[in-house]
Order: structure tokens, then C-alpha cells, then sequence
């Protein structure tokens, strides 16, 4: 993993305010000298989510979760560390600086930035076909036949990838692109599978190509629709899964949707690229999706970032249907709403908008019904025996049990008992039978890792430690290391004090945070956050904290090795440890009463 350098991460802190950062994602309410919100890592009622903008942290009393403005990117937005100080220091324009690699990061490393540049640098080689070559006729005219103008080409980078089997081996080539990294990419394939010398060919010929970003805008891979009707392969391919790109974890759309998403709160899901590009166009703009596969978790997850709704526009076969299923479940789990949306026979959102408009479609998204509704409507329960409605309740159940928020659940529970006339307690043991196996809810998959708080004492030393720069300098020019290191519990504490970190800057201790594992992250947030820490405290209050923690251990250290001493008269290799520990301690003492501490618990400042 690359190691970005302590300056950049503190000079990304220093650029960058947490409640600018947090309040970019959802809306944060003042409250006091903090700033709060209903979490986003776990479903409540009550906010419980707070900002502290003078220590640049964030903590939620509810699940736990805590650390600096990195801390908060890698779990809003699903990444790792180094990813997230990339994402805020673009936002701050500061250039990433990283520290010395190991070989095999570095060659993973510029591996990768080699393949964005030749994703880039593809992209526009195709759209360059599409609009400057006459071999780009045929997707010209395709374009024209679907209402897709130059203007859309060019925002959306459509290109063509002509009919050969070599042109875009031999531009790669000479644009300066090896082999190996065109077969990385996937863009090239092998004649011969099993032979990596044998000859390479363009994996895309004749087709239109659209670019696959992901919500940074970098180009990760390609998926070109057939021109031609009896053309070999599918009427879409796509890249294979490389190191930049997996389909299970990239929407189509969602770099240039994400701020109508976040903005409506709500997001259409489409089955291909030119229904949402053409919907896109037609003012559409909360649209994305799926590459020719199944909704997947971590899709569900990069749309619960910006929206609580779904509106789902599959296929009305049966394939449709299962396809919608295998969503529903995917969105419920994440605790998103889902509506079904349905279109008139042989008409998808593409054909709809060219024939009668955007606002056709509009009204075909406002008045989708929500999947229960949906699946009542399409077997009405008036055309159905007991028998028949026991098993639509239980078939339906097994969606109402992926419902993560109570009261939905509960309003849907009894929707759902009134429109198939069966009892709530039938509907309710049905949900409950499909709750024991069902997928894990949000909060279940969402919860935190199981922190142990520290005990109050250490908790309240962490504060006054993170807070008091006197006190910190004061505490490290002690020897503090052979106090802590046989005290459970206090490896904390050894970080603060061992760190480079300054209390009275935000920016150290932003970047302090962030450099600690999500556990400790969250203690220290916890004891910056916690109000029984906060009131103002004197100096020498402060600083007896220490001394008293210091002084108890030393005097329980004392005791333990004095009865070992008075055990031990038989056994000298056990009374030989017990006197060297003894003469070790002694040396402590000394050396903690030269700094000012006494053995009667007193402290010279």
C-alpha cells in the first residue's frame, strides 16, 4: 500500500475544515461548540453523530464510530486510507507526496497510473474515430437514429472502435504503450490463451465504445455496443475485470449523477448505457446503471452515499423480474426504499422520451409503486384462495424482512395483511420465519467493530494529553515508557505520548488521528467528544492526573514485588528476579522524584 508522507496528511488537515468535509455529504445542525446529525453508519432516530471542530474529530455515541476527516471519508465512501487523502487533497489542490516503496508497490503502483493514462488516453483515441474518421460513419448514423447529437458524444466521451483487428494495438503501440500493460488492461486478447508470446488483438472491433469512470471521473475501463444486427458476441461487451476496474463496484453514470442524486435524494436505476444517456439528456439527471450484471452490495452502498430512495426500470419479462428481486434485496439489506417502476409494453426509457418526451417518463417515475404494491398489484389478491394469499404473504415476506428501518417494516407488515385479508400475526410470523436466515440489516452490517472503552482514568488522561500541550511536553520529558508498559490498557496513551502530536493545532491533531487504526480513532474521539472531559480544569489539576496515575503504579508495582520477596525466601532464582525488578523500580523512583514527584504523592511544578 503506498505510504503518503506525515507532511502531506498534515498539510491536507491543516487545508481542510471536518465540518466543511462531513457537511459536503448531509447537512450538519450547530449544537453548542460541536456541530450534530443523525448518523449515516447506522440506522436511529435521534442524532447522535457529532462534529467538533476544534479538534477537527467526529464521533457517534451510537455505534461508535469516531476519528479525524480521513477517518470519515474511508466509511462514508468505502476506501482505503491512501485513497481517502488522495480524495481531500484534491479538494484542497495539494500535491501527493508519498514516501519511499517497496519495489512491489512501486510496480503496482505506476502499473496503475501507466493504465489510467491508457484508459485516458484510449477514450479519446475512440472518440476521435467517432468524430473525425470516415470509418466512423456507421456509429455516426447509429447515433443519429437514436437522437444521440455530437454535444452528448462529447460529453460523454462516446467513441468508436473500428472494424480491425489490430488499429487499436497499433496506436497503443505507438503512443508508447507496452504489451504487457495493453494486456493488463484488457483491451488487447491473446490468439493463443495459454501462450503470453503469442500475438495480440483489439478485444473491441466495430462497436460503439462508451467510457466507464468511476464517481472521480477516471476512465477504468469500456463497454462497446454492437452496430451491426448479426454481429458475433453480445449486443454489450465490457472490459474484463482488471486492477482498476470490477463491474460489481461501478454504476454507469454516477460521476456526472451523483449531485442530482444527492439533490432529489433519489436515484433512477436503468438497464443500459443509451437509456441513460438519453435520458440523461432529457433533464433526467438522478439516473445510473448496472454493467450487464445484478445490483450488487457494493452498488447499493455507492448509492446509500447520496440518496434513500430507488427507483428501479427493469425488463417486464421474467428475467426482468428476477433481476428486480435480486435488487430488491440488495437495497432493502442497505436500508434504502425501493420503487418499481413500469413502463407501456414494448417501450423503454429511451423509445418512451423519443416518442412522447421527458415528461412521459417523468410520470412514469413518479407514480412507481413500491415493490410490495407492485407485487400485490401484478396478483391481486381478489383472484386468489386462502391457500394462495398464505403463500403471496410468505413469498412477499421475505422482502418485508430485509427492511432494516422499524416503523417502515411495521407500516409494511400491515399494508400487507390488509391488502391479502389475512391476519397481522400470519404476516408477522411469515416475516419473522424469513428474518432468522435473511441477510445481515444495515445496522448489523454497518456496526463497528467492537471497541473496549478505556477505563474513566485513562480515558480522562487521554484528553488532557490531546488537549494541554504543557502537560504533554511536560509528561513526555518523563519516563514514561517503563510506567506504561506493564500497565494493561495503556498502549493509548503510549501513542499520544510517543507521537509527534501538537493539542493546540487542529491540523496535528487531525493528522494524528488519522494515522491511528479505526479503534483507537474512535477512542480518542470518544474522550474529545465525552462531556464529563470538557469543563475547564486547572493546570496542576491537570498535571496531578498524571502524577496520581503515575504514583499508584509505582506503589503497586512496590507492593507486588515486596510480597514476592517475602514468598520467594525458598526459591532464589524467583528471589534473585524479584531483588533485580526491585533494584529497577528503585532507579524509577529516583528519576521520577528528580523530575518532582515524591513517594508521599505530592508534585513540584
Amino acid at each position: 500500500m503506498p505510504r503518503i508522507s506525515a507532511e502531506t496528511i498534515e498539510q491536507v488537515a491543516a487545508a481542510l475544515n471536518i465540518v466543511d468535509v462531513v457537511s459536503s455529504y448531509f447537512p450538519l445542525k450547530r449544537a453548542g461548540t460541536e456541530f450534530r446529525a443523525l448518523c449515516p453508519f447506522h440506522q436511529e432516530k435521534t442524532p447522535s453523530f457529532y462534529v467538533n471542530p476544534a479538534k477537527q474529530s467526529f464521533y457517534c455515541f451510537g455505534c461508535g464510530r469516531g476519528g479525524s476527516m480521513f477517518q470519515f471519508v474511508q466509511e462514508y465512501e468505502h476506501v482505503d486510507f491512501p485513497e481517502a487523502v488522495r480524495r481531500l487533497a484534491g479538494r484542497a489542490a495539494i500535491p501527493i507526496i508519498e514516501d519511499q516503496l517497496s519495489a512491489e508497490e512501486e510496480v503496482k503502483q505506476t502499473l496503475r497510473k501507466r493504465l489510467l493514462r491508457l484508459h485516458f488516453e484510449a477514450a479519446d483515441w475512440f472518440h476521435r474515430n467517432l468524430v473525425r474518421t470516415k470509418a466512423g460513419e456507421i456509429a455516426r448514423n447509429y447515433m443519429r437514429d437514436r437522437q444521440l447529437n455530437i454535444e452528448i458524444a462529447r460529453q460523454w466521451r462516446i467513441g468508436y472502435a473500428p472494424s480491425s483487428w489490430n488499429a487499436f494495438r497499433e496506436w497503443a503501440i505507438e503512443a508508447g504503450f507496452t504489451k504487457e500493460e495493453l494486456l493488463a488492461s484488457g483491451l488487447v486478447k491473446l490468439r493463443d490463451e495459454g501462450n503470453p508470446r503469442s500475438e495480440v488483438y483489439d478485444r473491441f472491433r466495430d462497436r460503439l465504445m462508451f467510457p466507464i469512470t468511476n464517481e472521480l471521473g477516471e476512465v477504468l475501463a469500456f463497454s462497446g455496443r454492437v452496430l451491426q444486427p448479426n454481429a458475433p458476441g453480445g449486443k454489450y461487451i465490457n472490459s474484463p475485470e482488471s486492477m482498476l476496474f470490477s463491474k460489481g463496484n461501478v454504476l454507469f453514470g454516477l460521476e456526472k449523477s451523483k449531485r442530482a442524486i444527492a439533490q432529489t435524494r433519489q436515484a433512477v436505476v436503468l438497464e443500459g448505457q443509451v437509456d441513460l444517456i438519453i435520458t440523461f439528456a432529457a433533464g433526467i439527471e438522478n439516473a445510473v446503471a448496472p454493467l450487464g450484471t445484478a445490483l450488487t452490495e457494493r452498488h447499493a452502498g455507492l448509492l446509500k452515499r447520496f440518496c434513500a430512495e430507488v427507483v428501479l426500470f427493469f425488463d417486464a419479462d421474467s428475467a426482468g423480474e428476477r433481476a428486480a428481486e435480486r435488487a430488491i434485496e440488495v437495497l432493502y439489506t442497505a436500508g434504502l426504499q425501493v420503487r418499481m417502476g413500469k413502463l407501456p409494453p414494448g417501450e423503454d426509457p429511451d423509445s418512451l422520451i423519443r416518442k412522447k418526451g421527458a415528461e412521459q417518463f417523468r410520470t412514469q417515475i413518479n407514480g412507481a409503486k413500491d415493490f410490495i404494491e407492485y407485487q400485490l398489484e401484478r396478483r391481486p389478491s381478489s383472484d386468489q384462495s386462502v391457500a394462495q394469499r398464505v403463500q403471496s404473504a410468505h413469498r412477499i415476506a421475505q422482502f418485508v424482512a430485509l427492511i432494516s428501518e422499524p416503523v417502515l417494516r411495521d407500516t409494511t407488515v400491515s399494508r400487507l395483511a390488509s391488502c391479502l385479508a389475512i391476519s397481522r400475526e400470519s404476516v408477522e410470523q411469515a416475516v419473522a420465519s424469513h428474518k432468522k436466515g435473511t441477510a445481515k440489516s444495515l445496522k448489523e452490517e454497518t456496526q463497528a467493530p467492537v471497541v473496549t472503552p478505556p477505563r474513566h482514568e485513562i480515558a480522562a488522561l487521554c484528553y488532557i494529553l490531546m488537549t494541554d500541550s504543557s502537560t504533554l511536553d511536560w509528561s513526555r520529558s518523563q519516563p514514561w515508557q517503563p510506567v506504561l508498559s506493564s500497565v494493561p490498557g495503556t498502549e493509548i496513551l503510549a501513542k499520544i505520548l510517543e507521537s509527534d502530536l501538537q493539542p493546540d493545532n487542529p491540523a496535528s491533531v487531525a493528522a494524528f488521528l488519522a494515522r491511528l487504526d479505526q479503534p483507537d480513532a474512535a477512542i480518542l474521539s470518544n474522550a474529545l467528544s465525552n462531556p464529563l472531559y470538557r469543563k475547564p480544569i486547572d493546570q496542576a489539576i491537570r498535571r496531578s492526573y498524571w502524577h496520581g496515575f503515575v504514583m499508584r503504579e509505582l506503589r503497586a508495582r512496590r507492593t507486588g514485588i515486596e510480597s514476592a520477596l517475602r514468598l520467594s525466601a525458598d526459591h532464589p532464582e524467583a528471589r534473585a528476579q524479584a531483588e533485580a525488578e526491585l533494584k529497577d523500580l528503585v532507579n524509577l523512583e529516583l528519576a521520577f522524584e528528580k523530575m518532582g514527584f515524591y513517594p508521599g504523592g505530592t508534585c513540584r511544578s
